[in-house]
């Protein structure tokens, strides 16, 4: 009886420091955007002392492809090179004030310049913009900031329903300010075919 109760124990263990365990590249494939919130941790409360920005950056990406879905478009493939590109501009725009698609960092002028520092330049592509307070979960916050922010603006709207674009990486860097805290993100969209 006690083999059996301490080997229940380790297995709660192990459950437990899976379910905390935080967001990795390795894991856009093993959910959708139909599933995603499986993922215990996309439903926690946002620490502002200890955040996970890719699960920030992975709800917005499965946001996206639900609105996608929702409009009977191809599925957007996640990309690590843009997800870089993405954090960096976001991480940018925290790091030196600013919120545009021009940034005054020298040699990051123009989405262009950002794409080609992660061997992405070339392709057809766009780029969404956007700041909020944080919502009180990960995937709330994702969800306001695609269906209130973005696809409620026609221009944002249009990027993230574009049919010929076929890849997506999204990137975002959390501050606070006075006694709000925000997240500012980047999309960047390519179509690599």
């Amino acid at each position: 009886m006690r083999t059996i109760r301490f080997i229940a124990s380790v297995c709660l263990i192990c459950v437990a420091s899976i379910a905390c365990a935080q967001w990795s590249e390795q894991m856009y494939d093993a959910y959708t955007y139909k599933n995603y919130t499986n993922y215990s941790a996309f439903n926690q409360p946002i620490d502002e002392n200890n955040y996970d920005s890719e699960l920030m950056e992975a709800a917005l990406f499965y946001e996206t492809n639900r609105q996608r879905a929702k409009y009977k478009l191809p599925l957007l493939k996640h990309d690590a090179n843009l997800s870089t590109c993405a954090r960096n501009h976001s991480m940018d725009m925290v790091t030196y004030n600013f919120f545009s698609h021009e940034s005054p960092v020298p040699g990051k002028t123009v989405p262009q310049d950002r794409l080609a520092e992660v061997d992405r330049d070339g392709y057809t592509a766009c780029e969404n913009l956007v700041f909020v307070s944080v919502r009180k979960s990960y995937a709330a916050t994702a969800k306001y900031m695609v269906e209130e922010k973005w696809m409620k603006s026609k221009g944002h709207r249009a990027n993230i329903l574009r049919a010929n674009m076929t890849h997506l990486g999204c990137g975002v860097a959390f501050y606070r300010d006075g006694d709000y805290f925000y997240v500012k993100a980047t999309q960047n969209f390519i179509c690599m075919n």
